[in-house]
């Protein structure tokens, strides 16, 4: 480490051990608005698991009831924070309450597991295979355990990048990744597209601090360009994680085999240099390697036995949808997430099924987050419109736009099955669209059919919209 990153590492260390040492005698919510995002969120994880194993002392000591008393308490905290987001925070501190609601939701869940399967020890396989942080007051550091797995938090920083909804499918993944690293291997998490697969490697890495680098791997990548990104990844002991793994040519995957190999040799042999691309290169022993993998495609090889070997798989299935969307739902502050959860994943669901196949129509997660947060800044702006109406509309103004002409009344037809009686007229630009009709009229681009004329300035509007909501937009439809 060059001086300039030891300095910002004793920095980082020096502010989360302020936070976590005043988080006790301070109130929670102006507690987590003072401190920085990585240090609220590693000091709410620190505390939390605390005041778990204090429950389980005071189980054994007698009380039956503290772990029913905990989940009042962690209830009490999560509303108390899903109240704060619906108020006129600042941007950064809007996403901080953000993830840690997402967090408090997964830890009451936990404690309620506890209390529904009677776990009351801490020395439990259910509580031993959670993701702990700990601070240790002989290394003065924070450790992280899980399982065997022992690792010590990174410091690298994080910023506010937004953390996953916590499923049983991550948990088993992240639990299955600990393990591996625990014994110097990598892990490879395979499975369709949309799955999570390279989100969850990197959630696991926001956790214990770490940069993770995705490489998307293709025929382009020689042993000489892997070697050289392992040899960066070694050097700064960062993970990487190399998507589409098995679109690389299978005399290439021979030789990288060689050099994930020899790394891993190096980190079991706890030696301070390891020989990549002859060059003798000093290893941190934090980096870890990661494939992913999307199975059955054509053209892809498939990975020889040697390389197998170094990796543990972890299969990925298509996740639970009504979960992450009731915990998005929450940490954008809505009340009836759960019922809003289902409609919104049936009307999904629905669409898949019923409209026309379009090679640009995606009902997957990545189409259902950005819908989630359209409908958390329209609740925030909206704060008297009722709750159904603010997601209805949403989904009605983010989708509508991408459908063909002849899915719009069957995908209209939909959401009034799932949503009864609520209509609200969409809300335009108004100036826009004065502006809009002015130059077509100067221009001459009248239509003769007032309809189609009307519809034409529709889409300017849409375009409009929809730039406002994604990062980058596509225009499709037949040439003229």
């Amino acid at each position: 480490m060059n001086k300039l990153d030891d300095e910002m590492f004793a920095t980082l260390h020096r502010f989360t051990k302020e936070g976590v040492y005043y988080y006790a005698e301070s109130e929670r919510i102006p507690w987590i608005l003072k401190n920085l995002g990585m240090v609220s969120i590693v000091g709410v994880q620190i505390w939390w698991t605390w005041s778990v194993e204090d429950v389980f002392r005071r189980v054994k000591e007698g009380n039956k009831h503290a772990m029913k008393e905990e989940i009042a308490k962690e209830t009490k905290t999560l509303i108390d924070l899903i109240e704060l987001v619906r108020t006129d925070l600042p941007r950064l501190s809007m996403k901080k309450v953000n993830t840690l609601i997402i967090l408090d939701v997964h830890a009451r869940d936990i404690v309620e597991r506890f209390v529904r399967d009677s776990i009351l020890d801490a020395k439990e396989f259910e509580w031993e295979s959670q993701l702990r942080f700990y601070w240790s007051r002989e290394k003065d550091d924070i450790l992280v355990e899980q399982c065997t797995g022992n690792f010590q938090y990174n410091y690298e920083y994080q910023g506010l990048n937004g953390r996953l909804v916590i499923t049983p499918l991550t948990d088993r993944c992240v639990m299955t990744i600990t393990t591996a690293l625990t014994f110097n291997l990598g892990g490879a998490p395979a499975g369709p597209a949309g799955t999570g697969k390279t989100e969850t490697v990197k959630d696991l890495a926001k956790s214990l601090a770490i940069r993770c680098i995705v490489t998307n791997c293709g025929e382009g990548l020689d042993y000489q360009a892997m070697g050289t990104i392992f040899s960066g990844l070694v050097q700064s002991g960062f993970w990487g994680c190399f998507d589409e793994f098995n679109r690389i040519n299978v005399e290439v995957l021979s030789v990288v085999s060689i050099q994930i190999k020899t790394i891993q040799t190096a980190l079991s042999a706890s030696k301070g240099v390891v020989d990549l691309l002859g060059k003798e290169i000093p290893i941190v022993k934090s980096v870890g390697i990661f494939i992913t993998m999307n199975p059955g495609y054509s053209g892809r090889s498939e990975l020889p036995d040697n390389l197998k070997a170094l990796f543990r798989p972890v299969t990925m299935v298509v996740p639970d949808m009504i979960l992450i969307c009731e915990i998005m739902l929450m940490s954008e502050g809505f009340t009836l997430a759960r019922i809003l959860a289902k409609k919104m994943t049936v009307l999904y669901k629905l669409s898949q099924e019923q409209l026309s196949k379009q090679y640009h129509y995606d009902f997957g997660l990545r189409a259902l987050k950005s819908v989630l947060v359209m409908a958390g800044s329209l609740k925030r702006t909206y704060l008297d419109l009722a709750e159904d109406l603010v997601l209805m509309r949403a989904l009605r103004d983010m989708n509508k736009p991408k459908f063909i002409y002849e899915d719009v009344p069957l995908f209209m037809g939909l959401i009034n099955d799932l949503f009864p009686g609520l209509d609200c007229p969409r809300v335009v630009f108004e100036e826009l669209k004065t502006e809009v009709i002015k130059y077509m009229n100067e221009n001459n681009f009248m239509h003769s059919d007032e309809e189609k004329f009307l519809k034409q300035i529709d889409k300017v509007m849409q375009l409009h919209e929809t730039m406002q909501t994604r990062h980058t937009t596509m225009v499709v439809g037949p040439t003229g």
